[in-house]
């Protein structure tokens, strides 16, 4: 299915869990039931637009075009809200539906400061969500910010569709990485550091189970020192 909403029907998906491991794509457990552990997963996930921990060392930019029917990609804005030195900032919490509402200057002003960018969102017609879209359209502009020069880039992205689909000899044939080129591209159009992307396929399964070892996979990413130049 094009539109990869972390809650529409997977295309073809794989029906066991696969091995959860930082620095590779994650498969869903799409046997696994989501069951009543699930809100306590989620609570509270949803409304708080940002959140800091010491000095912000990373900044992390969630954006998800259905929040309120989110699974995954609220699960993942836990972990993501709690890690230490990480301001975490959900941009439809923040600016709504307005995709020319962005404060461009104090945007910027938060690059400054970082030492890794995390762009969180789910695939979405195999691109980035149109807030997303938008909030890179304004704040980056037309050249390369110069406050991004040298520090990471790491993407951070769900699938409904699982690992079969994104494969050369699969339903779209492209591998996932070859679906984020054009992020790839403005890291070093920017002279950012691209790091290899965490993503996490087939996630429109993912019961309870699954969830958690999506969390501490990304919480697992995130305790690692940013990289640089």
């Amino acid at each position: 299915m094009p539109n990869e909403r972390d809650n529409s029907p997977a295309t073809p998906d794989s029906s066991h869990a696969g091995t959860v491991s930082r620095r590779s794509v994650v498969t869903a457990g799409a046997g696994l039931a989501i069951g009543a552990a699930v809100p306590k997963l989620l609570s509270g996930t949803g409304a708080q637009a940002q959140v800091t921990n010491g000095t912000p060392r990373t900044l992390i930019i969630a954006s998800h075009p259905y929040p309120d029917r989110s699974v995954v990609n609220r699960a993942l804005w836990e972990p993501a809200q709690a890690a230490d030195d990480t301001m975490f900032k959900n941009l439809e919490s923040v600016y709504g539906d307005n995709l020319q509402g962005f404060d461009r200057t104090a945007e910027r002003r938060l690059y400054q400061s970082m030492e890794r960018l995390v762009l969180m969102f789910p695939i979405h017609w195999f691109n980035m969500t149109p807030m997303m879209k938008a909030y890179m359209n304004e704040v980056w502009g037309s050249g390369a910010p110069s406050e991004l020069r040298g520090k990471e880039l790491l993407v951070v992205t769900t699938t409904a569709g699982g690992p079969d689909a994104y494969r050369r000899d699969g339903r779209l044939g492209f591998t996932i990485e070859e679906v984020l080129t054009p992020l790839r591209a403005s890291a070093n159009y920017t002279s950012m550091i691209f790091s290899e992307p965490l993503a996490f396929l087939g996630a429109a399964g993912a019961g309870a189970e699954a969830l958690r070892q999506y969390q501490d996979t990304l919480a697992a990413r995130l305790r690692e020192a940013p990289r640089k130049a």
